[in-house]
């Protein structure tokens, strides 16, 4: 049997602000996470733009951290 996983769909990119009221995450805590390199960003196109976290990315990392999670049956 092949598994499948697909990214489940949602916004594609969403600012600090509203990423930290939808994971109830502090601002500090999303800006420590940036730095950690725990969210990535999509890159800016001019100076001075917005910061936008890259939300495809951030589901892509949690179902591969699920799919290597020893409590989750193959």
């Amino acid at each position: 049997m092949v598994s499948q996983i697909a990214i489940p769909s949602g916004k594609e990119l969403m600012t600090y602000e509203e990423f930290a009221t939808a994971y109830e995450y502090s601002i500090s805590t999303v800006k420590r996470m940036v730095a950690a390199g725990e969210l990535l960003l999509l890159p800016r196109k001019k100076e001075g733009a917005a910061a936008r976290i890259n939300m495809i990315a951030f589901r892509a990392r949690l179902l591969q951290q699920g799919i290597n999670c020893k409590y989750v049956g193959a």
